[in-house]
């Protein structure tokens, strides 16, 4: 079975090269091998080798919209997932795409389609992947028979557009989702570049091709126009263990607050060991990228804001962030929640205005700047 094809066309310049994964909608039946540290141009690249998932794998593809108010959202998932790899629904096969997003009303609405049985995920380079010296490739993919694909421009340009596609009217849903980027892609403790550490925490991986981005989301969902802008995103998670096996609860948000894109990660393992990531840029300069203890501390308030959370426990009525930029410095954002987008016991997607800004050693909560924004956020809470 050919897993990684590298289409070549005879008598064709070098620069109109493509290279292409081929990822069948099949289990693989051993153990697979999680990239945990980065390559040149594999940012946005299939993380598990040789392809497809085993039972316990996960590798996913994530975007998602929420509207400047914080009540209206739209979020896509491209999953290569064994069946007790992560939490979404297993469909035949490790290849699923599903959208989900809710009203302003809070109505809800969503669908998953899986691939067809026969078919391969395909992804993408750009053309000019072997003729360029950038280390800036985006991706672009095909999920056969889902009706849901992507494409992604070159991460070096000023602006990185990210165009997902759902054409399923028989599901009641079709249309896109635009990304243009506003902030540098990273990982989990630095930029973008050979060589970085993958590892949000053991067994579980992350990159961030797009940190914050204006987002367009225009759709039509079961005959109704749904039409927004707001905060965008875009990253991919990956794990070669099974995730309810690693994680005891995860705190992760992303944010658009004036000039600033803040992206958190706080989350515990099994053991109880807690790890950080946190992203603070303002007008597309980098002011954070670090996983260093306490760079970033996110804690729920207010009703159902009990910590750690349980299972079963209600949607906290907002987080507090706070990142150390160091030098004394902080950078703080105040969620407030507006609108629950997944609530299913051990996972909460919730949608919810921000407000904050960088502030000064020896300043109060009151003191600093003070901008205000839409956040999305979510947490996982997988311990009893």
């Amino acid at each position: 079975m050919l897993l990684y094809a590298l289409t070549t066309l005879a008598l064709l310049p070098i620069a109109a090269l493509a290279e292409t994964f081929a990822i069948p909608n099949v289990l693989y039946n051993d153990s697979v091998k999680a990239e945990a540290t980065s390559v040149k141009n594999h940012i946005d690249w299939a993380k598990l080798l040789p392809g497809p998932s085993n039972d316990t794998s996960y590798d996913w593809w994530y975007f998602d919209v929420v509207s400047h108010d914080a009540k209206s959202s739209a979020t896509v998932v491209f999953y290569n997932s064994g069946p007790h790899g992560f939490i979404n629904d297993y469909l035949d096969g490790p290849l699923s795409a599903s959208i989900v997003g809710v009203l302003p009303n809070g109505t809800i609405w969503g669908t998953t389609a899986p691939v067809t049985a026969d078919e391969e995920a395909i992804i993408s380079r750009p053309d000019d992947y072997y003729s360029s010296s950038s280390s800036n490739f985006a991706t672009s993919g095909v999920y056969p028979g889902s009706g849901f694909s992507w494409n992604g421009t070159s991460l070096s340009k000023s602006k990185v557009r990210y165009v997902v596609t759902i054409d399923r009217p028989d599901l009641g849903v079709t249309g896109t989702i635009v990304l243009d980027s506003v902030a540098p892609a990273h990982y989990p403790c630095g930029p973008n570049a050979p060589g970085q550490t993958e590892r949000l925490f053991p067994n579980v991986f992350w990159s961030n091709a797009v940190p914050d981005a204006v987002g367009v989301v225009d759709l039509v969902v079961n005959g109704t126009y749904i039409k927004f802008e707001g905060a965008g995103y875009h990253d991919k998670n990956w794990g070669d263990a099974a995730f309810v096996t690693t994680t005891s609860t995860w705190y992760w948000g992303h944010a658009n607050l004036g000039p600033y894109s803040i992206v958190w990660f706080d989350a515990f393992d099994q053991t109880g060991k807690e790890y950080f990531s946190g992203y603070v840029a303002k007008d597309g300069k980098v002011l954070l990228g670090s996983c260093e203890k306490g760079v970033v501390v996110a804690r729920p308030w207010g009703e159902n804001g009990e910590f750690p959370p349980s299972i079963g426990s209600g949607v906290p009525q907002g987080m507090e962030v706070t990142f150390d930029l160091g030098r004394g410095k902080t950078f703080w954002a105040n969620v407030t929640t507006t609108n629950v987008v997944i609530d299913v016991g051990v996972y909460q997607r919730t949608l919810g205005t921000v407000e904050g800004g960088l502030r000064e050693k020896g300043c109060g909560k009151g003191d600093g700047e003070k901008y205000e924004g839409a956040s999305l956020f979510e947490e996982f809470k997988l311990t009893p």
